[in-house]
């Protein structure tokens, strides 16, 4: 079952036992064409959707959580993608391993990749988060340190073993979380897709 081309096993719940606060919301089996990118359908694959270290911001008295959300495509290719998304983040995009720009012809789920994305550690894209100390860092860096190891740890545990290789990916807000990873946690990718990083937000929204 640990094979490539294997379906992953129903283990999320186990998988995401050991790192704090976990919550599996969810763990369905998709169909081959129930999504579709560009017009082509999506094979076969697992989602899986949670959330990480749940708790009350001391500041503002707001709930934040890290929300995540993994696609483990039955053909697994054996690697892993982060797809870091755009914007402020506060939504969990569909993990189809999009990296931004003009429309995607296709994708790193439909090429076999077990697939992330994440709220970020918020839950409303406008940057009120920012009130919050600890919602600032998991937004700039944090989270994807939070949630990598368990990301792998979940893949080995649907698939018999963890990813061969792994890759980082987004645009704007994406490539700014990705030049971050490749500065602060080389050592868990393998390589990284930046699209014109936006290193100066806050005046985005200002």
């Amino acid at each position: 079952a640990a094979s490539r081309g294997a379906t992953p096993r129903d283990a999320a719940p186990h998988s995401a036992s050991s790192f704090p606060n976990p919550a599996v919301t969810a763990a369905n089996a998709i169909a081959a064409g129930t999504l579709t990118v560009a017009g082509k359908p999506v094979g076969a694959h697992c989602q899986v959707r949670g959330s990480m270290y749940s708790r009350t911001g001391p500041v503002d008295g707001q709930s934040y959580a890290i929300g995540f959300e993994m696609r483990l495509p039955v053909n697994w290719n054996g690697r892993f993608f982060y797809q870091a998304n755009g914007g402020v983040d506060g939504s969990v995009a569909t993990a189809t391993g999009a990296v931004g720009g003009g429309g995607s012809l296709d994708n790193a789920l439909n090429m076999g990749f077990a697939v992330i994305s994440s709220d970020a550690g918020h839950q409303a894209p406008t940057p009120f988060f920012g009130i919050d100390p600890q919602a600032r860092l998991d937004y700039g860096y944090q989270a994807v340190a939070k949630l990598t190891p368990m990301a792998k740890a979940l893949i080995a545990s649907g698939y018999g073993k963890g990813p061969e290789r792994s890759y980082f990916g987004g645009c704007s807000n994406g490539g700014r979380h990705t030049m971050v990873a490749m500065s602060r946690y080389p050592v868990g990718h393998d390589g990284l897709l930046v699209g014109n990083a936006g290193f100066r937000l806050p005046l985005a929204v200002a």
